[in-house]
């Protein structure tokens, strides 16, 4: 089976950009195009209230903006002649954006890195590779 439509979510871990290389490699066997997706969780559910000397809306966006410029960067370093490369930046809870963006893009296939958590930090923090 080829995947022609690939979504590989990053989150810049060792695992995420290894992740990354066997999706591209899958999406070159089968002319295909990725779309690589970083979820930013922090102040997804509920913003605090604005400090004075802290305004949370431009904050989200400096995040933004780095996870752009680092997607961009990995993304780069490819050579786009066979292929397209679409990078996506989104708020929320990466499991569920995921596999919203997932199902918006009607991926073939999903591909992300496992960080190896284990045992009790698994139990409490769960595992978005799990939950997807």
């Amino acid at each position: 089976m080829q995947f022609k439509k690939i979504l590989c979510a990053v989150d810049f871990s060792p695992s995420a950009l290894q992740a990354f290389g066997f999706a591209l490699d899958l999406a070159r066997q089968a002319g295909g195009s990725i779309t690589v997706l970083h979820i930013i969780e922090w102040l997804t559910e509920e913003d605090p209230r604005s400090h004075p000397h802290f305004k949370v809306s431009e904050f989200r966006e400096h995040l933004a903006d780095d996870a752009r410029e680092k997607l961009h960067a990995l993304v780069a370093e490819e050579p786009q002649t066979w292929t397209t490369i679409q990078e996506v930046v989104v708020f929320g809870r990466a499991h569920r954006e995921v596999l919203r963006v997932a199902a918006e893009s009607q991926a073939d296939l999903i591909v992300m890195g496992a960080q190896g958590r284990g045992g009790l930090g698994l139990t409490l923090f769960g595992s978005t590779t799990e939950q997807v």
